[in-house]
């Protein structure tokens, strides 16, 4: 096989590095705005940032194997072809029938580069299983909630954004300051802070695509991507 090609990996750290900037930006506004009783700014369009960045690696990694691997090793001269007039399409795959079927553009890496193959295969299953992400708290599900509330955006629908009053605890003194959700918690019934700490309930921002708190998913599915993607660069564009 053909020694592989330059990559788009220094994109894809520059774009994980460029998505975790916004999220620090959209915390900051989450805070502010919770302290002061009002609306976020930009919310809305912040977290699509976010969400819309993380999903552009992956299409810069598929795109990545399509260069490095298909087009160079192919059989079949029309994918050289379509390639060369730039109407090769084909996108990351998220599912095992994307990878595996006769027709996919994919489905010659079982012969071209078997361990990549696998590990496409592998990723799709982990995410119709709800696997974990290995050492990580993060599942692969939320990367395909990513690629799909891409999708319905590109549907000219904004990333939608629903607000819960009172569902958060906002905690503030000079040395400490932090926001508690209510939603989901479990072994605790009160907590204590030390006097002249601030507290009071706040209203929880959450995706209405999957019910997942904003600054919370947008942070997850940040690190999950660059977990999944830099271990794939790692093992088959060394």
């Amino acid at each position: 096989m053909n020694k592989p090609l330059p990559t788009r990996k220094k994109d894809v750290l520059s774009k994980l590095e460029y998505a975790t900037h916004r999220h620090q930006q959209l915390m900051g506004e989450l805070f502010e705005s919770k302290r002061e009783r009002r609306d976020p700014a930009f919310l809305v369009h912040t977290a699509a940032d976010i969400i819309v960045t993380v999903r552009e690696c992956f299409d810069y990694l598929g795109q990545d194997i399509i260069d490095c691997y298909i087009v160079p090793n192919t059989q079949d001269p029309r994918v050289r072809k379509d390639h060369a007039a730039g109407k090769l399409k084909a996108y990351f795959p998220y599912y095992e029938s994307q990878v595996t079927r006769a027709d996919s553009v994919f489905n010659e890496l079982s012969t071209i580069a078997p361990p990549l193959f696998s590990d496409l295969v592998a990723f799709a299953n982990a995410i119709a299983s709800g696997a974990s992400i290995p050492n990580t708290l993060f599942t692969y599900q939320m990367l395909l909630d990513v690629k799909d509330m891409v999708n319905e955006k590109k549907h000219d629908k904004l990333i939608g954004v629903v607000s819960d009053r009172e569902q958060e605890f906002l905690i503030e003194n000079e040395n400490f300051k932090a926001i508690i959700p209510i939603k989901g918690q479990s072994g605790w019934s009160s907590f204590s802070v030390v006097p002249g700490t601030q507290v009071s309930k706040v209203t929880e921002y959450r995706f209405e695509y999957n019910d997942q708190e904003v600054g919370k998913f947008c942070l997850f599915s940040t690190n999950a991507t660059r977990a999944v993607i830099l271990d794939l660069y790692a093992k088959h564009f060394a």
